[in-house]
């Protein structure tokens, strides 16, 4: 049975619109491949890091996804994110 997930992606921030646009795209279109429904994508902006650098960046992109899927779904998409450059960091809770 599917659960609610959201994941938090925080993005390399020196990525123009058309670049994150695809990345966004091909991340939601790996989500879809895997049976993942009600795929919601929110742009929270770019942040500041609070006085740590990640990969030699200071601040990020903060993208959120809200999603239902199978833990197996997940676990695939994780390990796609944990190779992808342009994602620095990902977190991903269950809801509810």
């Amino acid at each position: 049975m599917p659960r609610a997930y959201e994941t938090m992606l925080i993005v390399r921030p020196d990525l123009s619109d058309e670049p994150l646009e695809q990345l966004l795209s091909s991340q939601e279109a790996i989500l879809r491949e895997n049976g993942v429904t009600h795929v919601e994508i929110t742009n929270r902006g770019k942040r500041r890091f609070a006085g740590f650098e990640m990969k030699k960046f200071k601040e990020g992109l903060y993208i959120q996804f809200n999603y239902e899927a199978e833990p197996d779904a997940v676990a695939a998409w994780e390990k796609n994110l944990r190779i992808n450059e342009s994602v620095l960091r990902h977190m991903t809770l269950r809801v509810g």
